[in-house]
C-alpha cells in the first residue's frame, strides 16, 4: 500500500511541475539590431585587430567604456578545429552578455538576455577560421565588463 501511494505522490508533482509555466524567451538580435551583425573584422590583420569588436560592443550596449574583471571566459589555448571550439563564460549578476570574436568576417558570435534569477554560466561551441581573440562582454549592474583570450587555431589539426 505504502508503494502506491508513493507512486501515485510522484506522479502528482511530475504532472504539477509539467503545468507549471516556465520563463524562456529570446530576443531575435538578427532582427533588433541588424547593423551589428553587419560589423565586420579586417581579415588582413589575421585575427589581431580588435576594431570590429569595438565597434559591435558600442553598437550592442551603447558604450565601449569595458573594465576587465567579474566575467569568465574559457577556451582552449589551441584549437585543433577550428569548426568546434569550445568556449565557456560565466559572469554572475549579468544582464545581458555578448559573445565576439576577431577571427572570422563577423565581430558578433551570439547575445544573451539573462532573465532575472537567471544563471549566466553558458557553453557553447564556436567556428573560428584562424587565430584570433575570443572576446565576452557583460552589462553587470550598469558597467561593462569583459574577458578576453587568444585562441590558437592549427591547420591540418596536428596541434603544433
Amino acid at each position: 500500500m505504502q508503494r502506491r501511494k508513493f507512486l501515485g505522490l510522484g506522479a502528482g508533482i511530475l504532472a504539477a511541475a509539467a503545468a507549471a509555466p516556465t520563463m524562456l524567451m529570446a530576443e531575435n538580435y538578427r532582427k533588433a539590431l541588424p547593423k551589428v551583425w553587419k560589423i565586420k573584422n579586417n581579415e588582413k590583420s589575421k585575427g589581431e585587430d580588435m576594431t570590429g569588436v569595438n565597434e559591435a560592443i558600442k553598437a550592442i550596449f551603447g558604450s565601449d567604456k569595458v573594465e576587465e574583471g567579474k566575467v569568465t571566459l574559457k577556451a582552449p589555448a589551441i584549437a585543433e578545429n577550428g569548426a568546434v571550439v569550445p568556449v565557456s563564460l560565466k559572469a554572475e549578476g549579468a544582464k545581458k552578455i555578448a559573445l565576439l570574436q576577431t577571427a572570422d568576417p563577423e565581430s558578433v558570435v551570439a547575445i544573451f538576455d539573462v532573465p532575472e534569477r537567471g544563471i549566466p554560466n553558458y557553453s557553447v561551441r564556436i567556428k573560428m577560421q584562424q587565430t584570433g581573440h575570443v572576446v565576452v562582454v557583460a552589462e553587470i549592474d550598469g558597467k561593462l565588463y569583459k574577458a578576453d583570450k587568444v585562441v590558437k587555431v592549427t591547420v591540418g589539426g596536428c596541434g603544433g
